[in-house]
This record gives C-alpha cells, structure tokens and sequence, in this order.
C-alpha cells in the first residue's frame, strides 16, 4: 500500500492540469510532506517517496507526538528508533504536541494512520495544497466540502491506497 501511495504520486505529477490545480511543480524532489502515522503504510510510503524521489519528510506525526524536521527525517532511522523503543519520544526533533502539526506548512499530506484525522473543525486550517489518502476515509465529507472548496486536491483512498488492497485479493484467493 505504501508503495501504491508513491505511485499514485508520481502518476500525479505526471500530469501538468493536475499539478497546475495546486500551484506546485512539476517534480517530487524537495516536496515537503507531512505524513501521519508511521505503520506499514506510512513508513514505506515516507521511505520510499524520501529515498527514490527526493521527497523530504518533514514531520511524522504518531499517537505520542510528532517529530519535526525542516530539513527531512531519516524514515528509516525514525523506525528503528519505534521498533526499539516502542515510541517516537526522544527521538531528535521529538515534539510532545502533535495536532497541529496536520496544519504545518508542507506541500503533501499523507493521513496514512486511522479515519477522520481530517474533519469540520480543522479542514479549514490544513494549509497543504495536496492530500493523499493512505488511510481508509481520513477525511470527513463535512471536510472534503471545505477543502475542495478552497482549492484543496484531494487524492482518494479509493485510488491511493488500492494497490494493498488489490494484493490482499490475490493473497486470499
């Protein structure tokens, strides 16, 4: 799944109408990306999207904190460090808030954790103008309506994160 959200990416910015609704370029090397939870799904897409197209993850956020880094995390020791100790806390950059870090300055949000992280109360404050939903349903619909009306791309669970879903199929049958 988490290497279906790097797909899905790329197949986003390989099309200049799509690109133009957000204002950004044309590439994912330097994007700044917010991804929340640092699962399965999270990580390889955070590793992946950090280490293949120069992608910079900025902030991670997980259910004790968040871990900020302007410069790009390095996914792979922040999950190491999880694995080990079981939490994020200490590690460099370590911040115990973590809810408003949905609404930092970034260019991609990726909610890759739980549902409804996105709802009516603070869609209007997420300041990226990309979402890709890695997570089933992270957005409300109330949410959906307040950031497509403020120009917000939204990249659908639906689409993004269809690739775990399709090879779960095929492991089951």
């Amino acid at each position: 799944t988490g290497r279906g959200v790097e797909y899905a990416l790329r197949a986003f910015f390989n099309n200049k109408t799509d690109i133009a609704k957000t204002g950004l370029s044309a590439s994912l090397v330097g994007k700044r990306i917010i991804v929340q939870g640092l699962g399965n799904v999270g990580f390889y897409a955070a590793h992946f999207l950090s280490t293949e197209d120069g992608a910079l993850i900025t902030h991670v956020l997980e259910r004790d904190g968040v871990v900020i880094n302007e410069n790009g995390i390095n996914i792979l020791e922040l999950k190491e460090y999880l694995v080990k100790t079981g939490s994020i806390e200490g590690f460099k950059g370590f911040v115990r808030e973590n809810s408003k870090s949905l609404e930092a300055n970034a260019d991609i949000l990726i909610p890759a954790a739980m549902e409804l992280v996105i709802t009516e109360e603070n869609a209007h404050k997420i300041k990226t103008p990309l979402i890709i939903e890695a997570a089933n349903g992270p957005i409300s619909a109330d949410a959906d309506s307040i950031l497509s009306q403020r120009g917000v791309v939204i990249i659908p669970d639906l689409y993004a994160n269809a690739g775990g879903v399709t090879v779960s199929y095929f492991e089951w049958i």
